[in-house]
């Protein structure tokens, strides 16, 4: 079957055919190419695309630094124990730890931690305590300690976490302002598949505190 261009050469009486059919030869190799290059790029682009969605794997290592082996990917992908007590301590001090300065960051970084469902009934109780606030206008700075770690109970889909710590308050606008106080934290932590959203395999489901005891006030 002829081309358009090939029926309007011969129309033409054929004149300079053997050129004008090395640019059409030309022309159709390059179509031929950049069709070729363009399904190699949605190609690439669909393989980049599953990479990154792929979950990241954990590579443990031991005391002296040497990698082990990975036998069961789903199993070793499961947070252990000291990762589950360190993400408990990081929520807690980003979510309890007060710096008047750092307050906004501490607290992005404090719901990026959470469950949607969590996120909502935490934005709502710090909007009616008022402690943000408070915080603000006092230019409160806190430092927490924690006293005591222990995982309460593990199902394949939650995890309970209790922590017990000092929380010091002092205040940057009062020197002569401090307060100290014994607490204990309750944390219903909601096991993930790990990915670039949630790295730690981990978010918090509801978090509760007790006040154990004042240990020192001084305003």
């Amino acid at each position: 079957m002829k081309t358009p261009f090939q029926e309007r050469l011969e129309n033409m009486g054929r004149r300079y055919y053997e050129v004008f059919g090395d640019l059409e030869a030309q022309a159709e190799f390059l179509k031929v190419t950049t069709f070729v290059l363009l399904v190699l790029l949605l190609l690439a682009l669909v393989g980049a695309f599953a990479i990154a969605k792929k979950p990241p794997v954990v590579i443990r290592v031991t005391e002296v630094g040497e990698a082990q082996a990975i036998r069961d990917l789903k199993a070793n992908n499961a947070p252990t124990a000291p990762e589950i007590l360190y993400f408990s301590r990081s929520f807690v001090k980003r979510y309890t730890e007060y710096n008047s300065y750092t307050l906004a960051r501490d607290m992005a970084e404090a719901m990026n931690q959470m469950t949607g469902r969590y996120q909502d009934i935490a934005k709502r109780d710090l909007v009616e305590s008022g402690i943000l606030a408070r915080v603000k206008e006092a230019g409160l700075n806190a430092q927490i300690e924690f006293k005591e770690e222990k995982i309460e109970r593990e199902t394949e889909e939650h995890v309970l976490v209790s922590l017990i710590g000092v929380r010091t308050l002092t205040s940057y606008k009062n020197p002569d302002y401090r307060e100290s106080n014994l607490f204990k934290a309750e944390l219903v932590l909601k096991n993930f598949p790990r990915s670039l959203e949630v790295p730690s395999g981990l978010l918090v489901e509801d978090y509760r505190e007790i006040l154990l005891n004042k240990l020192q006030e001084q305003k």
